[in-house]
């Protein structure tokens, strides 16, 4: 029998606490690239960082949970990648 890691109300998920998980799990992936691309420069790290599957990560990790919590994660997740790729983009047009 498969325990959810989410609280939920009614079948539906409690979104503000799968987007906390989805916060938290991306800020630690940044904290484990940002080890690897500190070796490249800003660009290469955008281009590399574009092409990490994260949405197919997030499905590993929540393997198990209903459909509707890994979208609510997925969505979470690419917001903050974008929101980061901005970041780096800036970074890399101001040089």
């Amino acid at each position: 029998m498969f325990i959810s890691k989410f609280e939920s109300v009614d079948g539906n998920p409690n979104a503000q606490q799968v987007e906390d998980w989805a916060e938290e799990f991306f800020h630690n992936l940044l904290t484990v690239m940002n080890t690897f691309f500190s070796y490249v420069e800003v660009a290469e790290a955008v281009e590399r960082m574009s092409a990490i599957p994260f949405g197919d990560v997030i499905r590993e990790q929540l393997e198990g949970e209903s459909d509707k919590i890994i979208e609510i994660a997925i969505n979470k997740v690419d917001e903050l990648l974008e929101m980061e790729l901005e970041f780096m983009r800036a970074y890399v047009e101001e040089k």
